[in-house]
């Protein structure tokens, strides 16, 4: 059942679930930072980057690390909500959740590092935890692709 279960995975996202590490480079690995965060029920907006380089995911681990040419700023219009990325973001990937994330900073009143971010228990809410330990909720359709559209 598990080997059936990869090879549908496999399928659907191209990563080859059997090699303990996967690397995406050149044009594929934004496609492919969507489908690894999606194969992990994370909404398919979280991440809007922008000229992605490298993509990597240690399946034993769970590290991921995207790699863009340059740091962006996005606006999430719905919430009204500033995000920075990183030209480097690394996080540990978990079903539903993103933790020990680095290069990921949200406008307050300041910019805050966020170190966490996990789907709440009904999926409707995802949670944002900065690294005071402070955290926000927002509707997960708010981090939908077609939601910023």
């Amino acid at each position: 059942m598990a080997t059936s279960m990869a090879k549908v995975e496999e399928a659907k996202t191209g990563l080859k679930l059997e090699d303990p590490i996967q690397v995406a480079t050149g044009p594929e690995s934004l496609d492919k930072a969507v489908e690894l965060i999606t194969l992990f029920d994370l909404p398919n907006g979280l991440l809007p980057l922008k000229d992605v380089v490298e993509c990597g995911w240690n399946q034993d681990t769970g590290f991921v690390w995207i790699t863009q040419k340059k740091a962006i700023v996005h606006k999430f219009k719905s919430i009204d909500k500033q995000v920075s990325y990183s030209d480097k973001i690394t996080a540990y990937l978990e079903k539903g959740r993103l933790k020990k994330l680095t290069g990921v900073k949200a406008k307050e009143l300041l910019w805050v590092s966020i170190v966490d971010i996990s789907l709440e228990q009904n999926k409707d809410n995802i949670y944002f935890k900065s690294f005071s330990g402070l955290g926000k909720t927002f509707p997960t359709i708010a981090f939908r692709r077609d939601a910023e559209q």
